[in-house]
């Protein structure tokens, strides 16, 4: 479900080693016993949130109790939106009644309920406790429609609270977004939604002459498709090919997926006319950053067992980088989301309120007021006092002591005070100035971080999550935030301060640090019944040494995006962790090839084989011919042929030599298709299901129009049906149309019929053979189609081929055997009359034995 990381198994470089979520509430889960039997409870995790002064009392009981119990299934309804309706009504209608019907110990079983935060009931979760759904019927259809539907990609199972960040983006199609830490996808699969609109009806009035509109719906001035492109990153290479996994059903051809480290995240170049060299920048961005996760407390037994106060400080640099990189790249009036799923203010609160002041303040960028959108989502508001929780400890491995600081100078007083009365005793050294709430010069500059938005686990039965949203109002005078290593070199030059606070941009460690006490600093935090708070961390809690990330073999240094607009700024910002530097771009050295590149090569707008194809389907000269391209260096059609949109080809002509990480783009168009009659060599391609509905309305050849549901259900159950050229066929009005066809690949087109139950239209592939035709759709899609057209669970797909194969092959087997048979019958009869004569030999020679001794 969801994320199972966000909090537990993002995988290495983007919490350097914790997984998604970071230390404590993060890393893979490696438990052996059940998570039922893990207590849920960690007494420095509870004390720092009860004691930190988030919540009052009465509604902190009330989140606890909350964060302790298992978190709802939950799934949302994708695709386009007239898509994703009908499918919630065949849910509605035919699972809730059956699952409502249905009591446990005399109680009603409860189904599964829409969750009134979002609109149309596009999103649902069930509460029903295992034990009940393990006993009925219902919900194991429900189980089963569930699976084949996210397989078919209808719908996702995503957590609720993830699925909040797309929507305060406010996505328009059109507009060119940037998801920086995007594995697995969930997110990513919503902003494509966004970005698509409603294009598939706007291209289908485009092609037919009619105007397709524009303007606040979005852009869809390219013949009614959408302009927009996404750019889906992430620092690892095998999540970043789970990203392309769960976005692929989307058949999205704006999208691009990267996979860089998002708080160096490259300039991309654009195609420009002049000498002067132009850089993309983005409408929106979302930063949904590695957190420390212990907002996933309900699912990740991690945050109970191994949450230390090390889990939001040795983030708190990374997502302050992540953030800034962010705004940089954001566009004049563009909006960024940051979010995490902790409730950690060192992760949020002071994300935020460090990033604002290194960018310039509220005239650079300001916190947007998200209380008009999702108006129905319980929230809180956020912090703009909070407190910061450290360990100490005297020797390496020895027992641990809490502290809790309400500013740098009360934690700076304390470490000063040990140092003359325990030198021996340690603080953190990933406790920077702006860990802690900013202390403004006058009300002008005030951040208002109660603009940001808190999501406890209370509120509406979810995980707990934080969100702010950013507008960016002026060029952010600062080219890039300086690698951590850097920085604190040049600050122990400077003063011998730095040598002990070590204020720097830090990557993160698996060791974190997060809560806090009252007043100047407080020794061993006291619970209510007075006694000490005390914790003793294992060494294997520590970090490892961090690693200098790297680009094209070159250390950090980050490169603008537009060297005109972003200036170098040489004041340091105000919390000392960004030190921003000289304004050089950061030239990427080509990749190395390895089993990692992908190529992708444009096909000419005049290729033969192009040309072939659409004129064999009779697509029109307004379909673009210049987007389709190919997976191989010599640019070959040689098995696959993609198709991208205008600005994704741009970029990936542009940038393919520069070192960027291109890890998927397009949507499979065409396949190739071995024929052994070479009468028919001019129909070799046949068409694919991720791309047939791009192409379909702009085609005027090999349609076929199937009208009856009884027709579509024998081409779903019936693989390779027989096709005469004359007579009787059973495949009704399509086997009609088929006849008088061809051999090649033909549009199926199933409209959408309330009378007949077909809930929305759909275009399939199907191939004419010589003598049958068959659907170019797999078992799974086929059964998946079977459960939510006609209600079926159990059908067999029936393949008359291999029927046939398996038939000719037990006839061969029948053949060969009764051969073997009658060769042993013959071998036997044959070494009968040999061993009658060997006998007869045999006494005929003891005879004469006897006739010898005689």
């Amino acid at each position: 479900m969801a994320r199972g990381g966000r909090g537990g198994g993002r995988g290495k470089g983007r919490g350097r080693g914790r997984g998604r979520g970071g230390g404590g509430g993060g890393g893979r889960d490696t438990r052996t016993e059940p998570w039922s039997d893990i207590p849920r409870k960690n007494e420095l995790f509870e004390s720092y949130y009860r004691m930190g002064g988030f919540l009052e009392a009465a509604e902190f009981e009330e989140m606890w109790t909350a964060l302790q119990t298992d978190l709802p299934n939950s799934f949302r309804f994708t695709g386009t939106k007239s898509d994703a309706l009908a499918v919630r009504e065949i849910f509605k209608q035919r699972y809730i009644p059956a699952i409502a019907a249905k009591k446990f110990e005399g109680k009603p079983v409860p189904p599964p309920e829409a969750v009134n935060a979002f609109p149309d009931e596009l999103v649902w979760h069930m509460k029903t406790h295992k034990k009940v759904i393990r006993r009925h019927a219902p919900f194991a259809d429900f189980q089963k429609f569930l699976v084949a539907e996210a397989a078919s990609g209808n719908i996702s199972r995503q957590e609720v609270v993830s699925m909040i960040p797309p929507h305060f983006l406010d996505v328009k199609p059109g507009m060119v977004v940037l998801d920086m830490c995007a594995a697995p996808g969930s997110k990513s699969a919503q902003l494509a939604e966004m970005i698509h609109g409603d294009e598939e009806d706007r291209v289908r009035r485009a092609a037919n002459g009619e105007s397709t509109g524009s303007g606040e719906e979005g852009d869809y001035s390219d013949d009614g498709r959408s302009t927009g492109l996404l750019i889906a990153n992430d620092t690892d290479y095998k999540r970043a090919n789970l990203l392309v996994h769960q976005v692929k059903r989307l058949n999205f051809p704006n999208l691009i997926v990267t996979q860089h480290d998002a708080s160096i995240f490259p300039s991309i170049e654009l195609p420009s006319s002049s000498q002067k060299k132009q850089y993309l920048k983005y409408d929106r961005i979302l930063a949904d950053v590695p957190c420390s996760g212990d907002g996933t407390a309900r699912k990740n037994p991690n945050v109970w067992q191994k949450w230390t106060p090390k889990d939001g400080l040795g983030l708190h640099n990374l997502q302050l980088r992540i953030l800034f990189r962010g705004l940089q790249m954001l566009k004049k009036g563009g909006r960024m989301v940051y979010s995490t799923c902790s409730m950690n203010p060192v992760e949020n609160e002071a994300v935020v309120a460090a990033a604002m002041e290194a960018c310039g303040g509220n005239s650079k960028v300001q916190i947007v007021d998200c209380s008009n959108l999702l108006p129905n989502l319980k929230r809180c508001p956020g912090l703009n006092v909070w407190k910061v929780l450290d360990t100490s400890q005297v020797s390496v491995g020895g027992e641990k002591t809490a502290h809790m600081f309400t500013s740098w100078d009360a934690f700076e007083k304390a470490r000063a005070k040990y140092a003359i009365d325990e030198p021996e005793r340690s603080f953190s050294t990933k406790i920077t100035p702006g860990c802690f709430p900013p202390i403004p010069k006058s009300p002008e500059e005030r951040i208002p971080l109660e603009r940001c938005i808190r999501v406890y686990p209370h509120l509406q039965d979810t995980g707990g999550f934080f969100i702010a949203v950013f507008e960016k109002l002026d060029d952010i005078k600062a080219t890039q935030v300086q690698n951590p290593e850097n920085a604190a070199k040049a600050q122990r030059s400077q003063s011998s301060a730095a040598k002990t606070t070590e204020v720097t941009f830090s990557t993160p460690e698996n060791v974190i640090e997060s809560d806090a006490t009252k007043g100047e600093a407080e020794d061993n935090i006291t619970e209510e019944n007075g006694a000490t708070l005390k914790r003793k961390l294992d060494d294997s809690e520590e970090a490892e040494p961090p690693k200098k990330a790297k680009i094209g073999g070159d250390s950090v240094a980050e490169p603008t995006h537009n060297a005109s607009s972003e200036q170098t700024n040489s004041k340091s910002a105000t919390n000392g962790s960004v030190v921003p530097t000289g304004g050089k771009e950061l030239k990427l050295k080509p990749e190395n090839q390895s089993q990692n590149k992908e190529y992708f090569e444009y096909l000419p707008s005049d290729d033969s084989t192009i040309a072939s194809i659409t004129d064999f389907f009779g697509v029109s000269e307004r379909f673009p011919r210049d987007r389709f391209m190919v997976k191989n260096k010599e640019g070959l059609s040689l098995n696959k042929i993609y198709y991208t949109s205008e600005l994704a080809k741009h970029i990936l002509q542009q940038n393919k030599d520069r070192g960027m990480k291109f890890v998927h783009c397009g949507v499979v168009m065409f396949v190739a298709h071995k024929i052994k009659d070479k009468d028919y060599t001019h129909a070799p391609w046949r068409l694919q299901s991720e791309g047939i509905r791009i192409i379909e309305p702009w085609a005027s050849k090999r349609i076929v129009n199937c009208t009856s549901k009884d027709t579509l259900h024998r081409l779903i159950v019936e693989m390779f049906p027989k096709l005469p050229r004359e007579g009787e066929h059973g495949l009704g009005e399509v086997g009609d149309q088929l006849q008088v066809m061809d051999i090649g690949c033909c549009f199926v087109r199933v409209e959408q019929d309330e009378s007949q139950d077909i809930p929305f239209r759909m275009v399939l592939p199907l191939w004419r053979h010589p003598g049958s035709a068959n659907l170019m759709v797999d078992k799974d899609d086929r059964k998946a189609m079977l459960l939510r057209l006609f209600n079926e669970k159990d059908t067999e797909i029936i393949n008359h081929v291999a029927e046939k194969a398996k038939a000719d092959q037990q006839k061969i087997d029948d053949e060969a055997a009764a051969e073997a048979k009658e060769a042993a019958d013959v071998g036997d009869g044959e070494g009968m009359k040999e061993d009658v004569a060997k006998e007869e030999a045999g006494s005929a020679v003891v005879d004469m034995d006897i006739d010898t001794e005689a």
